[in-house]
């Protein structure tokens, strides 16, 4: 149903809302057990935002995986959301597929080598959004993670315009450092070169605080990010704004 602006109707959208939900629990259930190599988790975020970057319009998003690791190192999984991609108002569902292998280098380090497909289901736009990620991370305990990834084929709409296969790269910095009462600090920075795309990169970053316990984790997240954002994306832009998020782990 759309309203007389061309817009969805907020029915409209609590509909295709609600058949993603569906889809992302007949997706995660079968997998949830108690221990072995298979883990599985179900979100809910006030706003699912990805390098500074609204991914559902500012709206809440319910968020799903399932993932399975080898003793050997390899693991494979998927990770899915609803969203709405800028343009706004395409209500899509968002799915992750990827593999990689995990290694040790040494006591306190560890690094991780991943591949991602990403794709959009129940998506009314008409220009294909797909692409893929090969991620490079190195990490310290669980405290510190570095990540490098590159993206041969991205694809992109933004207010300069859509541009699809081409080159793209991020560079990300994160943390967390524990607290007393199972509580934590998290903090995260990261510079995405959209140079091939638009001429321009820009930087975005978070703090925030976290809270785990048992199979829950909960967490409140201040994002910000420079100029450049909102010149790209306009009221996408993360910048300033608060967001809630609570997962459990099966």
């Amino acid at each position: 149903m759309m309203s007389s602006a061309g817009k969805p109707s907020f029915a409209g959208r609590v509909r295709w809302r609600c058949l993603i939900v569906a889809a992302l629990l007949a997706v995660v259930t079968p997998a949830c057990r108690a221990d072995g190599p298979w883990s599985a988790s179900v979100g809910v975020t006030t706003d699912y935002v990805l390098r500074g970057v609204s991914q559902s319009y500012g709206g809440a998003a319910l968020q799903g995986a399932v993932n399975y690791q080898s003793l050997a190192g390899w693991f494979a999984g998927a990770w899915a959301s609803n969203v709405d991609p800028y343009p706004f108002y395409a209500n899509a569902a968002e799915v992750n597929l990827y593999a990689g292998y995990d290694w040790a280098l040494g006591r306190d380090w560890s690094a991780r080598a991943s591949l991602t497909h990403y794709l959009y289901a129940l998506d009314p736009r008409r220009r294909p959004y797909d692409y893929d990620e090969v991620s490079l991370t190195v990490g310290y305990q669980d405290r510190l993670a570095a990540t490098i990834s590159y993206q041969p084929n991205s694809i992109r709409y933004a207010t300069l315009g859509y541009r699809r296969n081409k080159p793209s790269s991020s560079y990300e910095l994160s943390g967390r450092w524990p607290l007393r009462w199972s509580l934590s600090v998290t903090g995260g920075v990261g510079y995405y070169d959209l140079t091939h795309l638009y001429g321009v990169g820009y930087w975005s970053g978070s703090v925030g605080v976290g809270y785990t316990r048992g199979h829950l984790e909960l967490g409140v997240t201040r994002f910000f990010s420079d100029d450049t954002v909102y010149r790209l994306f306009d009221e996408g832009t993360a910048d300033g704004r608060t967001v809630a998020t609570a997962l459990w782990h099966f």
